[in-house]
This record gives structure tokens, C-alpha cells and sequence, in this order.
């Protein structure tokens, strides 16, 4: 890309392509909201966010008010649901902008109350019932009490009711959450409480538990076309949103026996050529890459070598003689996708796109309408 030094190529063609095969899964009358959490999983949320809506999602999901408040300000108008905790001090812009809160106790009903009142609206609010995950949400034995308190302040409306699964890819563990949900559903419903959204399935509950599905969907990973295990294996064709890419900036020819580096980590056992890109750690590509990691220039794997420093990387170049400086380097994407690098550092793979820094500017490409863009 023309003008950046590192740059991510955001496919929202391909997302929109991913929405289509949740789509599918859920079926017509399931709502889907689309989790554009932690920038939407550094993708940037507020292209991402339109496109999604603009593909048939009902709603967005962030993580904190922080993240609702941009999208308000980009000009999305629609229904976003905070689906983390929420601190005293975030309750009057929180209201002030439509903003639905998910709620885990009593604690913050009165000043979420209030404010309601004194801005005279009504607040849409979820509980969260935590079935097994351990983190946040009533118990289930609280869940009624709780539900109770909501209903017991006039500006607040009792819209849903949500757990998490803690481990979406294990039957057993789904289906013991389920029937914990299912139970506090039972109980509120006794108790002539019917929250209008229930809501439980992720990503890969969505896709392998059907049941989990009930009133809305939560995906997120699936958005973006990162398969965190199961879904290549149910045939599945999700599409990668996100290239990673940066540039060749500097190119030299050295001799066998050259060392390479912060430290001389690399030592070059014959002659080769060494490219230096504008591309490290503050930029979010691992440290632990270094000499481990790979790039592809001009169609074909070259080695990442030597130390990954905080705005450069160096790649042995040899086996690409034509190599040039100027030329694109793909760090992501190109058939090196990130599940491959995040198995070779031990982790996940969405580790990998939430940790890319400022300096990565985010292209769109295949950019939703702006008919979404309508501002509150």
C-alpha cells in the first residue's frame, strides 16, 4: 500500500461473506449480534461495525462503554450492548447515548435508575447468569432476586438474559451450562418474567450446538474468519478478514558467517540477502517470532531472522532473488494464516490481531455502504 510502512488490509467483503454462513447456521429468525469488541478484534469497529449491520446483523457488542461511545460517535444509531461490566463514572454518557448495559448483581441499578429518570428514557438492560464460567453474572440463585430489582426500578427495561460458555467446544460442558441457563429461565418465567432476548451461543456454540441458539447469537472470531479448532472440521468455508503487510525497506547482500541482529541471534550460513522491514513488537508482531517466524515475499515462505526489535524485522531474503526494495511483505495472510502462527507461539490466534499497535494503519477493502452511518 502506497504511503505505510505496515499496513492491515481489512476483506469487508469477506466478513460480510462470514455473516452469510452464520446466517445459514441460525436460521431466519434468530437475531445475530456481532461482537466488535477490542476495536472488533483489531480489525478497526467501525468499518467492521457497519459492515456487519449493512450484512444482515441486528445489533453490535462491545466490551466497555468506551468502545459503545466510538461507534456512537462514528455515527452508528443502532442497538449496542456492552457485554462486560460497566463503573459508576461510565453511567451518565452510558444512558445519555442509548447505550444497553449487561448487569451481573443489584449494585449499579439505582444510579443507572436514576440517571434514566433524570434524562427521562427508559434504559434497556441484560443480566448476565454465570452458569460455570466463574467471572462475571449472578449466580443462578441470585438470578430471580436480581431480575426482581431491575423490574423494581421504573426507567429500567429488563430486555435480556445471558450467560458464557466456558468451554463452547465441549458438549458436556455446554449442555451442564444450558441446563443451569434453561433453569433461571424456568424460574423468572414462574415468576411472570420473560426478558424478551435470551441469549448464550458464541462462535462455535452457534455452529455445533444448535440449541444454544435461542432469541440471539453472540459471534465473534467466526466474524473474522479465524477458526479457533472446530469449524474446519464442520466444512466450513470462512473467509480471513485481516492482511497483515508490510514493506521492504532496506535490502543488502551478505556473506556466509554474517551475524544478524540485536545479540547476533542469527548467524547467516552462507551468502544471502537480508531484507530489513518496518515491522516489530509495537506494531504487535510477537517477539517470540524471532528466528521462528516466517513471511511471504512475492508468493513464496521466507524466514524471519534474527531478533524481533520494537520497529524492525529482518527476513533472509536468498531464495528470492527478484526481491526488491519497495516490495510487499505479507505477514499475515497470503496462505501464512494467523491459527498456524498463533500454534507455533502457543497461543490464540485472535491474540495475535487484538495486539496490533497504532502505527498499523487499517485499509478497507469492499467497504459496506454508509447507510449505517447515521448519526444518534
Amino acid at each position: 500500500m502506497k504511503g505505510c510502512r505496515i499496513w492491515a488490509e481489512i476483506d469487508l467483503g469477506a466478513l460480510r461473506h462470514n455473516v452469510a454462513a452464520i446466517r445459514r447456521a441460525v436460521g431466519p429468525r434468530t437475531r445475530i449480534l456481532a461482537v466488535a469488541k477490542a476495536d472488533a478484534y483489531g480489525h478497526g469497529a467501525l468499518p467492521v461495525a457497519c459492515a456487519a449491520l449493512d450484512a444482515g446483523c441486528d445489533r453490535l457488542g462491545v466490551g466497555d462503554s468506551g468502545e459503545a461511545l466510538e461507534l456512537r460517535e462514528g455515527g452508528l444509531a443502532g442497538p449496542i450492548l456492552i457485554l462486560g461490566a460497566i463503573v459508576e463514572e461510565e453511567i451518565p454518557a452510558v444512558v445519555q447515548h442509548d447505550i444497553t448495559v449487561t448487569v451481573h448483581s443489584p449494585d449499579l441499578l439505582p444510579l443507572l435508575d436514576t440517571e434514566a429518570r433524570r434524562r427521562n428514557r427508559a434504559l434497556r438492560v441484560h443480566l448476565k447468569v454465570d452458569t460455570g464460567l466463574g467471572r462475571l453474572g449472578s449466580s443462578p440463585a441470585r438470578t430471580l432476586d436480581v431480575a426482581r430489582a431491575v423490574l423494581d426500578r421504573p426507567n429500567l427495561e429488563l430486555e435480556g438474559l445471558s450467560t458464557h460458555f466456558a468451554s463452547a467446544g465441549n458438549p458436556d460442558a455446554v449442555r451442564e451450562q444450558l441446563d443451569r441457563f434453561r433453569a433461571a429461565v424456568d424460574e423468572l418465567a414462574a415468576d411472570g418474567i420473560h426478558p424478551r432476548i435470551l441469549h448464550a451461543a458464541n462462535s462455535t456454540a452457534l455452529f455445533t450446538c444448535p440449541e444454544s441458539h435461542f432469541d440471539m447469537v453472540r459471534p465473534g472470531i467466526a466474524l473474522y474468519g479465524i477458526d479457533p479448532g472446530p469449524f474446519a472440521s464442520l466444512g466450513l468455508s470462512l473467509l480471513p478478514v485481516l492482511t497483515l503487510k508490510t514493506r521492504i525497506a532496506f535490502l543488502k547482500g551478505v556473506g556466509e558467517g554474517v551475524p544478524v541482529g540485536y545479540g547476533g541471534r542469527h548467524v547467516t550460513p552462507q551468502p544471502t540477502r537480508i531484507a530489513t522491514c518496518p515491522a516489530g513488537y509495537n506494531d504487535g508482531f510477537p517477539y517470540a517470532l524471532g528466528n521462528r517466524g516466517e513471511a511471504v515475499v512475492r508468493g513464496r515462505r521466507v524466514p524471519v531472522v534474527g531478533s524481533v526489535t520494537m520497529d524492525y524485522i529482518t527476513v533472509d531474503v536468498g531464495a528470492v532473488p527478484e526481491a526488491a526494495v519497495g516490495d510487499e511483505v505479507t505477514l499475515i495472510g497470503d496462505g501464512l494464516r494467523a491459527e498456524e502462527i498463533a500454534r507455533m507461539l502457543g497461543t490464540i490466534p485472535y491474540e495475535l490481531t487484538c495486539r496490533l499497535g497504532k502505527r498499523v494503519k487499517r485499509i478497507s477493502l469492499n467497504a459496506a455502504p454508509a447507510a449505517f452511518r447515521v448519526v444518534a
